[in-house]
């Protein structure tokens, strides 16, 4: 009784591994498929054009081959995962199409010999065979395959050679002999000569096709594997950074793992109210919500080339001048914030229509040095910054409550921003000195600004 074999299984470590593993299993349908197409075509070609005699013999070896390649395939889906039977059966049908490409079948030409088939493009048939295995996209099964292809020949051509009455030579040996060149044709037209050049020929032919077409799946994986990386790394780089920053990072491989400490302006903005918005709606409607704040900010971020840190509930964290400096970092960062304050405004106004309630924003944002990089085990690798800027700016944007404003900045921004570029003093124009603030973790009064409303500018350029 046959037992079911338990599935191989592929360490999670290597998600292109186990997603390779699975396309070879794919790929084993492909060729079986392929297999039934092309030899469903010569059954009816067969049927079609030949006497019925000659038809049914034909059409017999077609269909014992259909059943010979599916059977496997039958094996797998009933849970008899062995990667034996894949070996054993392409041995055994490329042993079985030897066979008959070197055996007569019986409704031959009377005096027809296997010596005579030897010599007919037969043997072409097996480079077929190879070339479908391709569809396996596995290498091994490739060389395999190549492998089986050249023993069965080899055993099929030795076979014959050993027959009595054959008359095995090479070339070579026909010309080094004293025979003369009609004796030498004469022994070429034998019906029972063997050229044993033309088997090392065919050996030669069926080791090239099988390692260029074993070098061929594997160039191809592994272009796969490089793209599927590339293309991992441009996903994770496209959720923290600008579109125009990701092409660049991604081609810097570990990079960001390298742990730096430099000067930043950190940004936190925070739905005010939520948990009291919240209460009111229907979980979908608050996650429908969520999700339009978040991408509206991150949109936002991602205009003036920030980097978005991390979603906090209805709270984000972003950083600009990460991951390198830049001359504008501060302004950036403040134009960002009044960028966010107008997009919630222009928000409010498609809720008002809706007869939804409006929504309010909080912003904080600092400016000083930090700590910058990939922080996580090898499990989960997250980058983001530390260090006390970042603290300081979480504190004032839950200041903004306090202070009854939609955006609260620290006078080191307001500073970094006014020594960058002459075009900050537009934005600066918007902001009110306040008077210093105690935060918590600070021993030292924290010396803000604050957003007025009548003081905005018009919309800042992205």
């Amino acid at each position: 009784m046959l037992m079911k074999s338990p599935a191989p299984t592929t360490s999670t470590n290597d998600p292109i591994a186990a997603a390779f593993a699975r396309e070879e299993k794919s790929g084993l349908v492909y060729a079986l498929w392929g297999r039934l197409v092309v030899l469903g075509v010569l059954l009816f070609y067969v049927l079609a054009t030949l006497p019925a005699e000659r038809s049914l013999n034909y059409a017999a070896i077609i269909v014992l081959f259909m059943a010979l390649g599916a059977v496997p395939h039958l094996l797998r889906r009933w849970g008899m995962v062995w990667i034996g039977w894949t070996i054993g059966f392409t041995l055994l049908e490329v042993a079985i199409l030897t066979y008959m490409l070197i055996v007569p079948p019986p409704f031959f030409l009377e005096g027809w010999t296997p010596q005579i088939n030897l010599r007919l493009v037969n043997f072409l048939y097996l480079g077929v065979f190879l070339v479908g295995m391709v569809l396996s996209y596995s290498p091994a099964l490739v060389v395999w395959t190549g492998a089986a292809s050249i023993m069965a020949w080899s055993a099929g051509v030795l076979w014959v050679a050993s027959l009595p009455g054959s008359i095995a030579a090479s070339s070579k040996d026909a010309l080094d002999s004293s025979l003369t060149p009609q004796e030498i044709v004469k022994t070429f037209l034998d019906p029972n000569y063997v050229a044993l050049t033309n088997w090392y020929n065919q050996l030669v032919f069926l080791a090239l096709v099988t390692m260029i077409l074993a070098i061929t799946v594997w160039r191809s994986r592994r272009l796969v594997r490089r793209q599927v990386v590339a293309e991992s790394a441009r996903s994770n780089l496209s959720r923290y950074f600008s579109p125009n920053l990701v092409d660049e990072l991604a081609g810097e491989g570990g990079g960001l793992d390298r742990v730096a400490s430099q000067n930043v302006a950190i940004l936190f903005a925070d739905m005010v109210g939520f948990t009291t918005l919240s209460e009111k709606m229907a979980p979908e409607a608050v996650v429908a919500m969520l999700r339009d704040f978040h991408s509206r900010l991150a949109r936002t971020i991602f205009a003036h080339g920030g980097t978005l840190d991390k979603y906090m509930g209805d709270a984000v964290m972003a950083h600009f001048g990460t991951p390198r400096t830049g001359t504008d970092d501060a302004s950036r960062a403040l134009a960002c914030g009044l960028a966010m304050v107008r997009e919630v405004e222009s928000w409010n106004a498609e809720r008002a229509s809706r007869g939804e309630p409006a929504i309010e924003i909080g912003v904080g944002i600092h400016y000083g040095p930090v700590v910058a990089g990939n922080i996580g085990d090898e499990q989960r690798l997250e980058y983001t910054v530390l260090g006390d800027t970042v603290n300081v700016a979480s504190r004032l944007e839950g200041l903004t409550r306090e202070v009854k404003t939609a955006l609260l900045v620290s006078d080191d921004l307001i500073t970094a921003a006014r020594a960058e570029a002459e075009n900050a003093r537009d934005l600066l124009a918007a902001f009110t000195r306040e008077q210093a603030r105690t935060v918590k973790g600070r021993s030292a009064p924290v010396a803000v600004w604050r957003l007025d409303p009548a003081k905005l500018p018009g919309p800042a350029a992205s």
